[in-house]
């Protein structure tokens, strides 16, 4: 029993942890939320200061008390503003290295807003001298929109939601910026913002910027979600992107002597009713696009009704203007499942073979007439096909199920390689990330 005892003391004293190196420590921490990194300090001398070097920097409503209920509702949302920059502060004063990557989420209830932006244009002189190459800022409740100038941060990466665009021609700033996220951003002035290595574009709800306000020769990948968009919509300037979408939650306005409205890639059903219908007094929609799309590597279908032929002929024209197209998704919202235009398939798309397509997944397939003709279209038309994922709608019992894979499985194939596997969850077209997700756009809609 005693021989036990000590080889339990022994294995006490041998601290394995607090032995590892450094570097492997800060990765450790990195995945702690900041409250918990810095209580490791009391644990021992070895762990006192390890939470001070850790690049990583994460502030959200969790850092701060909730105890604030026996003060007015005025003095609470100061008192609540000033606990939380008081811990910020505290943190930014004891680290002791780069700070690489710094994330702030305003608490969402109850706080004066006003004062957390005020200690944010302290805190940029001090995110510049530390390094930083990854700024997120989310403002929950914007009450007023505020600009900051970050023209001293050499960021890579800038996410910001609810807050005004913190960019001027004058200041600079987007120098180095590869990846700009913004959610429900405003700006004071239509300007022109140069990127020269920006990759990645996200703009979700901002009703003043667009594409086209951003000078990015290396753009390669574009997300946009409005709630309405006019049809004079422009892709000007978008020849060599790779991934690209536009999602709209309201129906487009209609205007005038709508230009090329064709060249759009990624829409939702009515957008698609909305700009081929103007095509269909000239004998239907275009074959192809007036210029290929080469580089577009990715192409997502929202919410396409597989019934309606106009909607057919414009998804088979972005195919045939995306030569080297390799991953299609489709999420289709069947109106009249009595409609078919097998037919169609057959004679009029016959000539269309996606050549490089190799990933196809569809979400909430219901098994359907019109979508199942869509499956042995791409089947028989794609010789590199290898993985067509496939999402059942929560409603299919298992025997509908089961006669969906016996009807596919008698499907010819052009690709000797070409599987067909399900999917658990459904795959949605865009992920905006789960940053985006909490933010919960248009959920009045």
């Amino acid at each position: 029993m005693a021989e036990s005892s000590t080889r339990k003391v022994s294995r006490i004293r041998n601290d394995r942890i607090s032995v590892l190196p450094g570097n492997i420590l800060e990765i450790i921490l990195c995945f702690l939320p900041i409250r918990d990194a810095v209580r490791t300090s009391i644990l021992s001398r070895n762990w006192r200061h390890c939470w001070t070097t850790v690049p990583n920097l994460v502030f959200n409503e969790s850092i701060i008390s909730p105890n604030l209920f026996d003060f007015s509702v005025f003095h609470r949302q100061a008192l609540k503003a000033l606990q939380f920059v008081s811990v910020i502060n505290k943190v930014l004063h004891l680290h002791n290295g780069p700070i690489l990557k710094f994330s702030l989420s305003f608490p969402e209830f109850h706080c004066n807003a006003q004062i957390i932006h005020d200690y944010i244009d302290m805190w940029i002189p001090l995110l510049s001298r530390k390094g930083i190459k990854h700024l997120t800022l989310v403002d929950s409740l914007p009450e007023v929109f505020r600009e900051h100038n970050f023209s001293s941060l050499k960021l890579t990466h800038l996410r910001l939601a609810n807050f005004q665009f913190p960019y001027t021609p004058a200041f600079g700033g987007l120098t180095y910026l590869r990846n700009l996220e913004l959610i429900e951003v405003t700006t004071s002035e239509q300007s022109i913002f140069d990127c020269p290595v920006l990759e990645k574009l996200t703009l979700i709800a901002c009703k003043e910027l667009s594409h086209t306000n951003f000078r990015a020769p290396n753009l390669k990948c574009l997300h946009q979600h409005y709630r309405e968009v006019i049809l004079e919509y422009s892709l000007a300037g978008l020849e060599n992107i790779a991934e690209y979408s536009l999602r709209l939650s309201e129906d487009p306005i209609p205007q005038p002597e709508t230009p090329n409205v064709v060249n759009v890639l990624i829409l939702t059903s009515y957008c698609f009713v909305l700009f081929v219908s103007k095509y269909l007094d000239g004998g239907g929609s275009p074959n192809r696009l007036s210029k290929l799309l080469p580089c577009l590597k990715t192409l997502s279908i929202f919410d396409i009704d597989l019934t309606s032929f106009s909607e057919i002929s414009c998804l088979l024209c972005l195919i045939r203007s995306a030569p080297n197209l390799c991953k299609l998704r489709i999420s289709a919202d069947v109106v009249d499942e009595e409609i078919t235009h097998k037919d169609n398939w057959e004679e009029d798309f016959e000539d269309c073979t996606v050549g490089h397509l190799q990933i196809v997944t569809f979400s909430h397939f219901q098994g359907l007439k019109a979508e199942l003709e869509l499956v042995k279209f791409l089947l028989a038309h794609s010789p590199l096909l290898k993985t067509m994922f496939i999402h059942l709608d929560s409603f299919v019992t298992k025997d509908i199920a089961f006669e969906i894979a016996e009807e596919m499985l008698e499907f010819s194939r052009v690709s000797s390689r070409a599987q067909i596997k399900y999917l658990k969850c459904p795959f949605d077209a865009v992920d905006y990330g789960p940053w985006v997700n909490r933010l919960n756009i248009y959920a009045d809609e």
